[in-house]
C-alpha cells in the first residue's frame, strides 16, 4: 500500500478501531492484514486465517525484474508463549501497478492472542510489521466473514494458498476499495452445525452512522441434512456509496424468526466523482480517446472514420463530442472505470464484453451477481430501469475471468436464446487470470 493509503487507514482506524478494520503496518514496507476464525473439525483447535494485501511497486527487483521478500508470523499469548509460528521466502514478479495477496493458516485455541506479521525485502533489507491484538472464540453457527475483490473457479488441483474447496478467494485485507473501480465486494463466509433447516440472510451496507444505505429483500438458503459446514458466497453493490468514508457491511441469519447471529465488516470507500464540463463546447485536444470511440459509432460511420487519417480522426472525435455538448467528460469518465475495472489478461477493459457494454450505455442501474456455484459458471445481470430499458446476461464459461456476453434484450446484440443452458454443468478448471499475485 502507498503512504497516502496508510494514512487514511490509520486515521480511520483512530475512530474505529474496535469496528475491526484492517491492521496496517509499521516501518518501511507498507501492507495491511485481516483475520478471520473458522472451525476446524470437532475439537477445540480452531483455524486462524491471515490475510495480507501489500504493492507490489514499493518492493525491489534484481535485474530479471524480480522481487524476493519473506514472511514471518507468529501467534503469542500474553506471557509471550508461541502457539504458532511461520516463515517462508516468496519471489515475486515485480510491476508498477498490483497487489500481491496471500493467506495464512494458523491453528489457535480461545483467548487472548498477539499476532505479529513482518515482511522483508530481501534485496534491500527494509521491513514493516503488523501487530494485531486478538481476543479468539469458538463459532457456534457462524463464522467471520472474509471480504474479497475476486472469487474465481480453481484449476483441478490447484495448492493456492488462497483456495477454499474448489475456489480461489482474492481477500480484501485492506478492508478498502475504491470507487467507481471496485464497485463489488464479494464474501465467503462458514455456517456451523445448521443441517437440515431453513434460514434466512439479510445483507445490508450501512453507513459510518450505522444508517442502511443499501439493503436486499432476504435470501432463503435451505441447508441439507447432515451438513455439518456449509460455505457460503455473496456480492454487494458498492455503487451507491456517493461520499467517501468509512461503511459496514452488516450480515444477519435468522431462523423461524429468531436471529442466528450478525455480522459486522468495517470496510474504507474511496470515491472519486467525475468531473464535467461547464461549456457547450468542450477541450478535447488533450483529453482523446480514439482507440474505444470506435466502440461508440454504428457500422455506416465506423467504415468512415476507420479510412481518415490520424488528423482527420482527431476532427472527427472533436466534432462528435462538439455536437453532444455535455456529454464528453461522462464517456472518459466510462473509459476510466472500464479501463480499471474490466481489464483481464490478454484484453483492455474497453475489449471485453462487459467494458463495451459499460462504455455504451453506462453503469447498470442494478448487477445481479453470481460469482460461483457447483453447478454453474459464474455469472451476472445487469439491468437498466432508468433509460434504455434493457437487460444484459454475462458468463465467465471459461473460468478465466472475461465475462462473455451470452444474452441482451438490445436489438443486435449478441444473445443466446439458451443461455442458461450455456452456464450449466461447465468444467471448473481454467487459468484465473487474476490481477492479483499471490505468494
Amino acid at each position: 500500500m502507498t503512504r497516502s493509503t496508510t494514512a487514511i487507514l490509520l486515521v480511520l482506524a483512530c475512530t474505529a478501531a474496535a469496528l475491526g478494520l484492517a491492521t496496517v503496518s509499521d516501518g518501511n514496507v507498507d501492507f495491511a492484514i485481516d483475520t478471520a476464525v473458522f472451525k476446524m473439525g470437532a475439537g477445540d483447535t480452531l483455524l486462524l486465517e491471515v490475510y495480507q494485501e501489500v504493492d507490489i511497486a514499493q518492493f525491489s527487483q534484481n535485474s530479471d525484474g524480480m522481487s524476493l521478500v519473506t514472511t514471518e508470523v507468529s501467534l503469542t499469548n500474553a506471557t509471550g508463549d508461541t502457539l504458532a509460528a511461520d516463515i517462508w521466502n516468496t519471489p515475486i514478479s515485480w510491476s508498477e501497478s498490483g497487489r500481491a495477496v496471500n493467506c495464512t493458516l494458523l491453528p489457535a485455541l480461545e483467548g487472548e492472542w498477539t499476532l505479529t506479521l513482518a515482511m522483508t525485502d530481501v534485496y534491500n533489507g527494509t521491513q514493516g510489521v503488523a501487530v494485531k491484538q486478538l481476543s479468539v472464540e469458538n463459532p457456534e453457527h457462524l463464522s467471520d466473514l472474509e471480504m474479497a475483490r475476486t472469487i474465481m473457479p480453481a484449476v483441478e488441483g490447484s495448492i493456492n494458498s488462497l483456495l477454499k474447496g474448489s475456489i480461489i478467494v482474492f481477500p480484501a485485507a485492506s478492508t478498502r476499495f475504491t470507487l467507481p473501480g471496485e464497485a463489488i465486494v464479494y464474501t465467503y463466509q462458514e455456517l456451523y452445525s445448521l443441517g437440515g433447516t431453513e434460514i434466512l440472510r439479510y445483507s445490508k451496507l450501512l453507513n459510518s452512522e450505522g444508517i442502511p444505505i443499501f439493503a436486499r429483500p432476504a435470501d432463503a438458503i435451505s441447508i441439507p441434512e447432515g451438513m455439518e459446514t456449509v460455505a457460503l458466497l455473496d456480492s454487494i453493490d458498492l455503487s451507491v456509496v456517493r461520499e467517501p468514508g468509512l461503511f459496514s457491511l452488516s450480515v444477519t441469519y435468522t431462523q423461524n424468526g429468531d436471529t442466528l447471529g450478525s455480522i459486522n465488516k468495517p470496510m474504507v470507500v474511496e470515491v472519486f466523482l467525475p468531473t464535467f464540463e461547464s461549456e457547450q463546447t468542450v477541450d478535447i485536444n488533450s483529453a482523446r480517446a480514439l482507440t474505444e470511440f470506435v466502440i461508440l459509432l454504428n457500422q455506416e460511420d465506423l467504415e468512415l472514420f476507420n479510412r481518415l487519417e490520424e488528423e482527420g480522426k482527431e476532427l472527427y472525435y472533436d466534432n462528435y463530442w462538439n455536437a453532444r455538448p455535455g456529454e464528453h467528460a461522462g464517456y472518459l469518465e466510462r473509459r476510466s472505470t472500464v479501463a480499471s475495472r474490466y481489464s483481464t489478461h490478454g484484453k483492455e477493459g474497453w475489449e471485453t464484453d462487459r467494458g463495451r457494454v459499460y462504455l455504451i450505455f453506462g453503469q447498470p442501474d442494478e448487477v445481479e451477481a453470481n460469482p460461483f456455484s457447483t453447478t454453474q459458471s459464474p455469472y451476472e445481470l445487469w439491468y437498466y430501469y432508468s433509460s434504455i430499458q434493457e437487460n444484459f446476461v454475462f458468463a465467465d464459461l471459461l473460468g478465466n475471468g472475461d465475462y462473455l456476453q451470452v444474452f441482451s434484450t438490445v436489438e443486435g446484440e449478441v444473445s443466446y436464446p439458451n443461455w442458461q443452458g450455456m452456464i450449466m454443468n461447465v468444467n471448473s478448471g481454467g487459468n484465473s487470470g487474476a490481477a492479483e499475485e499471490d505468494f
